[in-house]
């Protein structure tokens, strides 16, 4: 499957999943009772279109963190295509260029630019310096969408307090506690997927920024060093070589790279591992109230993805993996200050009256 595919299949369920909220229907307390709705010929039909509260909302507190490793996840399907088509991100894509060999050669473009830009004014490592500019720049364009999506987490979490509330009503009945739901998210005019769309949308961007490091890579442009790494097109030259350079070629107990550089290219997946993590550690919100056995398997799976990039940076370009690492910076640091403009975490919402009787 080409990565074309990966990322229309992704968007068309996202799409689904948002049209399927959108057709949630609007009851109103006094006009659309709990107790009228269940006994009604149409209770299946409704109980039917509504979502687990607590699944959803599980899923869209983790959302940016999985959402953010769905981007590296679909990038490197795309570098797994076909040999031809990884090679479009070479220079051969001069030859018979597309659309998307353009976009891919005009990225590399602008980091070779920012590159003979900052080696002239005397800057160091100025590759590594203009992958992380042109990452802050790009962090920057899809700014207004990060934003999008994060309002809507946000609405999600002001609504934790009545949410919790409305477990403890209606635990004991699933589907006065899905319509009970859905007329908290219609009252506030919240559709708990929103944030998906708009972090989809970013997918195009960055794996256009993830072909062109490759292509660089492939084409020995990026032999300058950074700190400890001994350059940046290694410990592989392009994508897909494996770990041949860690398993292969080994002599009288010395890898094929020698220990120094083989244990300088290891830190970086090593950092990656503990950065992904930190960032996820740090932009989780708490669980407000029970979570679901759904979201409790959606929490496992998340903490499963930091191992998973560490371990395709092991078969990367050092240079991607550097990247990695600048975009997960940046975007957790976009993320704390879009949340802290946008009052996230704080408690806010008020949590229905405990002593209170639900609506029958």
């Amino acid at each position: 499957m080409s990565w074309h595919s990966i990322v229309v299949a992704t968007l068309v369920a996202c799409l689904t999943l948002e049209a399927s909220a959108a057709r949630t229907p609007r009851l109103h307390g006094a006009h659309a009772p709990v107790r009228s709705v269940l006994h009604s010929r149409a209770a299946p039909r409704v109980a039917a279109r509504m979502v687990d509260a607590s699944a959803v909302h599980s899923l869209v507190h983790g959302l940016p963190d999985a959402l953010g490793a769905t981007h590296a996840l679909l990038a490197d399907a795309a570098a797994a295509a076909p040999p031809a088509d990884v090679a479009s991100a070479g220079t051969g894509a001069a030859s018979d260029p597309n659309i998307f060999d353009q976009y891919v050669s005009l990225i590399r473009t602008s980091i070779v630019s920012l590159h003979e830009s900052l080696f002239t004014a005397g800057v160091p490592y100025a590759y590594a310096a203009s992958i992380f500019l042109f990452t802050l720049c790009v962090k920057l364009f899809v700014l207004p969408l990060n934003w999008k999506q994060m309002e809507g987490t946000v609405a999600m979490q002001k609504l934790a307090p009545q949410q919790k509330q409305l477990q403890k009503w209606f635990g004991d009945n699933p589907q006065a506690l899905q319509i009970q739901t859905s007329m908290l998210y219609s009252e506030n005019q919240v559709n708990p997927l929103a944030g998906c769309l708009p972090s989809l949308l970013q997918i195009p961007v960055f794996i256009g920024l993830y072909r062109a490091i490759i292509g660089l890579s492939k084409d020995n442009v990026l032999s300058e060093s950074f700190l400890w790494i001994p350059t940046l097109e290694g410990p592989v030259s392009e994508y897909g070589a494996g770990l041949g350079w860690l398993t292969d070629n080994w002599v009288d107990g010395h890898p094929s790279l020698g220990w120094h550089d083989t244990l300088c290219y290891l830190t970086l997946p090593l950092v990656l591992v503990l950065s992904q993590s930190l960032s996820m550690r740090i932009l989780t919100p708490p669980t407000v109230g029970e979570t679901s056995p759904d979201a409790e398997r959606t929490q496992q799976i998340l903490k499963f993805l930091p191992f998973m990039i560490g371990w395709f940076a092991l078969s990367a370009p050092a240079g991607l993996g550097l990247y990695w690492f600048f975009n997960n910076v940046i975007t957790t640091a976009q993320s704390i200050f879009i949340r802290s403009m946008l009052g996230a975490y704080p408690g806010q919402g008020s949590a229905p009256d405990e002593e209170a009787t639900p609506s029958a």
